[in-house]
C-alpha cells in the first residue's frame, strides 16, 4: 500500500452490524487535498495564509436511522507558517472538549454536515506581542461525503468557519482528504478493486479492460462486478471511472467473495 501516510485508518463498527457507525480515519493528502486557507481583514495584514495538513486522525460517527452525524475526535497536525515573520511552531487543531458536536446525515447520499468548535494551538512565545494568543477557537461546520466502503473508503470533506485574534474576526476553509480502513476475510474484496490492493484508483478499470479485452488476468474478480447488473463487462469499467473522475456512484458498500462466478 503506497500512501505518503503509511498508517491507514480503521473501522472501529462495521455499517455490517448495525448503526451507529464510527469510522476512524487518517488524514491523507495522497485521496484528495488536506489544507486550511486563512483569510485575514486588512487590519491583520490581509491576505491569505495556506496551512497545509500534514497528518492526524479524526472519529466520525453517523446514525442512519436517526439522521444524525457527530465528530467524536479530531487532530491534526499543520507545519510552522510564519505570521509576520514570527514562526507559529507546529499546529495542531483538536475539538474543544467542553463542547459537543452535532448535525446531521443521509445515508441515501453518505453525506453529513456537522459543527462544532475546534482549538488551534500553536507556540505564542513571540505572536503574543501582536495579539495572537494560543489556542484559538474556531468554530465551524464540516460538510463531507463517504465514498467507498468494504475494504477502504475516503471522506472528503469541506469545513467553513471562523473565529478572532488580536481583537479582529477572520474566516477560514479547509479542504480535508481522508481514509478509512474495513476488515475484510482473506478471499474478499470491495466491489470496484479488481486488482486486489486495497485501493480502488484508476489502476482498477485498468485492469478490467485488460481482462476483457486483452487476455489479462484480475486479481479479484468478483470486485469486477460494480455498476449491480449482475454480469461484468465494458459498462463495469464506465461505471468505475464515472466515480473516480466525475463523481458517479460508487461501488456497492458491501465485500465481495474475490473468486465469485
Amino acid at each position: 500500500m503506497k500512501y505518503s501516510l503509511t498508517i491507514l485508518a480503521f473501522i472501529l463498527c462495521s455499517p455490517l452490524f448495525g448503526e451507529p457507525v464510527v469510522l476512524k480515519s487518517l488524514f491523507d493528502s495522497t485521496v484528495g487535498p488536506n489544507h486550511y486557507e486563512v483569510n485575514f481583514p486588512p487590519q491583520l495584514g490581509g491576505g491569505t495564509l495556506f496551512m497545509p495538513i500534514v497528518g492526524g486522525s479524526f472519529e466520525l460517527e453517523t446514525d442512519a436511522a436517526a439522521g444524525t452525524a457527530r465528530i467524536l475526535t479530531w487532530n491534526q497536525d499543520i507545519s510552522p507558517i510564519d505570521i509576520f515573520g514570527m514562526s507559529t511552531g507546529p499546529i495542531s487543531v483538536t475539538l474543544d472538549p467542553s463542547q459537543r458536536t452535532a448535525g446531521t446525515y443521509d445515508a441515501a447520499q453518505s453525506s453529513f454536515e456537522v459543527t462544532g468548535t475546534f482549538l488551534i494551538t500553536f507556540d505564542d512565545t513571540a505572536l503574543r506581542e501582536v495579539g495572537f494568543f494560543s489556542p484559538i477557537a474556531l468554530t465551524a461546520t464540516e460538510r463531507g461525503n463517504i465514498y467507498g466502503a468494504g475494504s477502504i473508503g475516503t471522506i472528503r470533506m469541506f469545513l467553513e468557519g471562523g473565529g478572532s485574534v488580536a481583537g479582529s474576526p477572520f474566516t477560514y476553509t479547509c479542504r480535508t482528504s481522508a481514509r478509512f480502513e474495513y476488515y475484510l476475510e482473506e478471499d474478499q474484496g470491495q466491489p470496484g478493486d479488481v486488482n486486489h490492493d486495497r485501493s480502488i484508483d484508476v489502476s482498477d478499470p485498468i485492469a478490467l479492460l485488460g481482462a476483457l479485452f486483452s487476455g489479462g488476468s484480475m486479481a479479484c474478480p468478483g470486485a469486477a462486478e460494480v455498476n449491480s447488473d449482475a454480469k461484468v463487462d465494458l459498462s463495469d469499467a464506465v461505471s468505475l471511472l464515472g466515480f473516480l473522475f466525475q463523481g458517479g456512484a460508487a461501488p456497492p458498500a458491501v465485500p465481495v467473495a474475490c473468486n465469485a462466478n
